[in-house]
């Protein structure tokens, strides 16, 4: 069964505007634009609270079901229900399950929904596709914000954009991209998972291989469009094959970025007069290059 399904609220940010929704994510209409604040913080985190007090929410695109941790407020009551999820790294874990009521973003309640139980140090709270459910996401670092809806915005012809080829890994449904990666040793095509609730990660031999263990040189997910020094946590405990890690926001090479999550589509957004990336000016800079600035082809 399809773990995005197994929740009644299905893509509940975009009916905040108009009343819970229910049932599989492909009966809810186009709905409401919900617009959030990002925080500072890894990942996509937004600005929420849980219960009136301020909390540490994020979007997790990465996550088939919502993750609480044991700190924040009714986490720690025992219901006896537990549920099975596929672990990032690989492998799978057995979670205890709890309701989950009293949540708000940007001022607007949720309605109660059904999260699975880890241990951190602080309460966080990752709102997973159980609650993303098919929602569109345009992320927009430069303003500090992401907005949430059920149908892709149109960009506008005066933006430059890229579409960059999204897949779905089989077993767990998270979104799959491959990604030019340049380290200090070597450069490599890689999958990685496209991730929201967390930073850029990586499996440490690949990383030691490619001479990244503490910041990937450059990131690659379209021609032309780069992220440049992009600081990476390694693991030991990384063991799912094909897939040698995480790419988080950071490490996207675009301000703006727009995540079908129904659809599996991911396109980068950016001025057409926008100078290219650190990394590129840098690459490009020839000791004897013509004064007119030009840049070589790639």
């Amino acid at each position: 069964m399809d773990v995005r399904l197994a929740g009644a609220a299905v893509a509940v940010l975009v009916a905040l505007g108009a009343g819970c929704a229910h049932g599989g994510g492909g009966g809810v209409g186009s709905g409401p634009t919900v617009k959030l604040t990002l925080r500072s913080g890894p990942g996509l985190p937004v600005e929420g609270t849980i219960g009136g007090a301020s909390a540490d929410v994020r979007l997790g695109i990465e996550e088939p079901r919502s993750l609480i941790s044991a700190k924040c407020p009714g986490a720690s009551a025992v219901t006896g229900v537990q549920v099975r999820l596929p672990l990032l790294q690989g492998g799978w874990e057995t979670l205890p399950e709890v309701p989950v009521g009293g949540v708000s973003l940007g001022g607007h309640a949720l309605p109660a929904f059904r999260a699975a139980v880890v241990q951190e140090p602080s309460c966080v709270l990752w709102l997973g596709l159980d609650v993303l459910g098919q929602s569109v996401l345009d992320l927009d670092l430069d303003r500090g914000t992401v907005s949430v809806s059920r149908a892709a915005p149109e960009v506008a012809a005066s933006l430059d954009q890229a579409q960059v080829e999204v897949t779905r890994a089989p077993d767990t449904d998270r979104l799959l991209a491959a990604a030019q990666l340049s380290g200090t040793a070597a450069t490599a095509l890689q999958t990685l998972i496209l991730v929201t609730g967390r930073s850029t990660e990586l499996a440490r031999f690949q990383a030691r291989l490619l001479g990244a263990e503490s910041v990937i040189r450059a990131v690659q997910l379209a021609p032309g469009w780069e992220a440049c020094e992009v600081a990476v946590r390694t693991r030991d405990d990384w063991t799912r094959a094909p897939t040698i890690g995480a790419l988080g926001p950071e490490a996207w090479g675009a301000r703006r970025v727009i995540l079908d999550l129904g659809n599996a589509r991911m396109t980068l957004v950016r001025a057409k007069d926008a100078p290219p990336p650190p990394c590129r000016q840098v690459e490009d800079v020839s000791p004897v290059a013509p004064a007119s600035g030009e840049r070589e082809p790639r």
